[in-house]
């Protein structure tokens, strides 16, 4: 039992802090390697969990239901709905599942060994992966200062990610002190020194954590006894820093630009607080009005990015411009209202309100109060954004609220040897899965640009050929594949399959106007001139690029299509 305990230890802090820390950057997905490190980290959790033994019947806890009735969901849409790319299911079915398991994987050895057995090695793994960011993101801030602009993400790649890690690593730093496994001489250097470093990420969302914080944390000291209270104190102190250092930071910047011999300044989230967040607004307005038009079961997993571009030819939502593609609302209550409907909200935020539940209960149990303390900060940012989407967010997340509830309902409950077969099952076949994805993942990175060599372009469509087959990656295949395509007459049809898919999911600029053209081509003028539309007051900044390539045919059906490109240009002035 020994043995179990250490491997379960060592995997909640390696889950805590390694894929968080992973520095490769492949296209098509950036974050991959970081995510399937922490779902492979997670699934060892889950076959760890099967070898335990135990007399006993026992339950799935009520912090795992929430991920099952998630890929529920999900599954259910499949079955009701049409489905463009299987990956756009097995997918986010995979990351719902292995959660799951995950939490009902660490309730079993939370049974075993104990609560404070467990969470202090989750903690320390959360603050060492805090520390080893801010350590990283030094050089970024030396570089901002010396060569201008860029972004402070230590290795999460995303600012806003960054500083929802970083806080996470503030809370466990701050649960250490509280449980006195971290001497209070060191608490405050290792607080305040990440706390200048959230403030150096520029996030505005830090802002949110300490104000619910403040009463969080106040509310513990309070009502808490000996280390709840002494965490509500230090959480605080913590809330405290990450305000106050937004104000100390232009200070240490200045002698940073002093000692560099340099003047660039690095922005803080004060320095941003008054930056334009009107396209958030948009976004979640067509979120709800999605919700409004597909109630009960959403427009399905994934869809919400098309549903996005064909509401943004709406002149009051285009003139709000950003020219990207949203693939979120950036509210995740939303997001899931629009994709899932009330199917999915109620499993997922009512299932969550159902876990901030526990804390009306006034127990003493500083377990519980150190989950709650990051789930707050988890759930305030996926308000504005969706940092749950990736697996290396998700996964500790989902401990997180196991950590704060930790009950089950004893109506499922289940003989021990099929707990341990299920877990056990799952566990080889997620295993299998993640290894196969992984050299699926290597096999395409290379191939998702055309090379200048036709003989190899041949070569690298026939295995994306055979690649979108497969279920885990049939969209990226196709997303591949439309790069080595060229709007013509030649091989329409062919071109044409992939990039309606494509634009039925994820409407990227090229793609957009690719499939309008050769739709032109094709005939169907309706359809052509609604997609150069969507292309047009989508993305703005490509309104030159779309002239050019319509200006490449002769047609006149393709000519036509400049209306669309015009109407834009006369909508953001651009008109000469």
């Amino acid at each position: 039992m020994i043995a179990q305990l250490r491997v379960f230890q060592t995997l909640l802090f390696l889950l805590a802090a390694v894929p968080c820390g992973i520095p490769f950057r492949y296209a098509p997905n950036p974050v991959f390697p970081s995510e399937l490190a922490a779902l492979v980290l997670a699934v060892l959790m889950v076959l760890t969990a099967a070898a335990l033994p135990s007399y006993k019947k026992s339950s799935p806890p009520y912090a795992s239901l929430i991920w099952f009735g998630l890929a529920a969901v999900i599954a259910l849409q499949m079955l009701v709905m049409p489905v463009l790319y299987w990956s756009d299911r097995t997918e986010p079915i995979l990351y719902a599942l292995t959660a799951a398991f995950s939490v009902w994987a660490l309730a079993r050895a939370r049974d075993h060994f104990g609560s404070m057995q467990l969470a202090p090695f989750f903690a320390w793994g959360l603050l060492a992966g805090a520390i080893f960011n801010s350590a990283i993101s030094v050089q970024q801030v030396i570089e901002l200062i010396q060569n201008g602009p860029r972004l402070i993400f230590g290795h999460l790649g995303q600012k806003n990610l960054y500083g929802h890690y970083l806080t996470w690593g503030l809370a466990a730093a701050a649960w250490l002190a509280a449980e006195k496994e971290l001497p209070r001489t060191w608490f405050w250097p290792v607080a305040m020194w990440l706390a200048l470093a959230i403030a150096w990420s520029s996030s505005r969302s830090p802002f949110m954590y300490a104000g619910a914080w403040l009463v969080f944390g106040g509310l513990s000291a309070w009502l808490g006894k000996d280390s709840v209270r002494r965490f509500g104190g230090y959480l605080v102190a913590c809330a405290v820093l990450i305000i106050v250092m937004q104000f100390v930071a232009p200070w240490v910047n200045e002698a940073l630009q002093s000692l560099l011999h340099a003047k660039n300044e690095v922005p803080t989230g004060l320095d941003r607080l008054d930056s334009n967040g009107a396209r958030r607004l948009v976004e979640w307005h067509k979120a709800w009005l999605t919700f409004l038009a597909h109630p009960w079961l959403g427009i399905g997993w994934g869809a919400y990015p098309s549903q996005s571009i064909a509401l943004q030819i709406n002149p009051a939502f285009a003139i709000v411009t950003e020219s990207v593609l949203f693939t979120h609302a950036h509210n995740s209550l939303l997001n899931i209202m629009a994709e899932t409907g009330l199917a999915g909200a109620i499993v997922m935020a009512g299932g969550i309100s159902w876990m901030f539940i526990a804390l009306l209960k006034r127990e003493h149990d500083p377990v519980k109060i150190f989950g709650a303390s990051m789930v707050i900060v988890s759930v305030l940012h996926s308000l504005v954004e969706y940092p749950l989407w990736y697996y290396h967010l998700m996964g500790p997340f989902a401990l997180a609220l196991f950590f704060m509830r930790s009950d089950a309902p004893r109506m499922l409950e289940i003989p021990n040897l099929a707990v341990r077969a299920t877990l056990g099952s799952y566990g080889v076949a997620a295993l299998a899965t993640a290894v196969f994805g992984g050299l699926l993942y290597i096999q395409i990175y290379p191939i998702m640009e055309p090379s200048t060599k036709p003989t190899e372009n041949a070569s690298r469509i026939k295995t994306l050929q055979g690649l979108k087959q497969n279920p885990l990656i049939d969209f990226y295949a196709d997303f591949a594949l439309s790069n080595y395509i060229v709007a013509s007459k030649v091989d329409m049809s062919w071109k044409l399959q992939i990039l309606d898919r494509l634009n039925q999911v994820r409407p990227y600029p090229t793609q957009l106007s690719d499939q309008a053209i050769m739709e032109a081509l094709r005939g169907n003028t309706g359809k052509a001139h609604s997609l150069m539309r969507q292309a047009a007051f989508a993305y703005p900044e490509s309104l030159e690029y779309y002239k050019e390539a319509i200006s490449e045919f002769k047609e006149p059906e393709v000519r036509a299509l400049l209306k669309e490109v015009d109407d834009a240009e006369v909508l953001f002035g651009k008109k000469k």
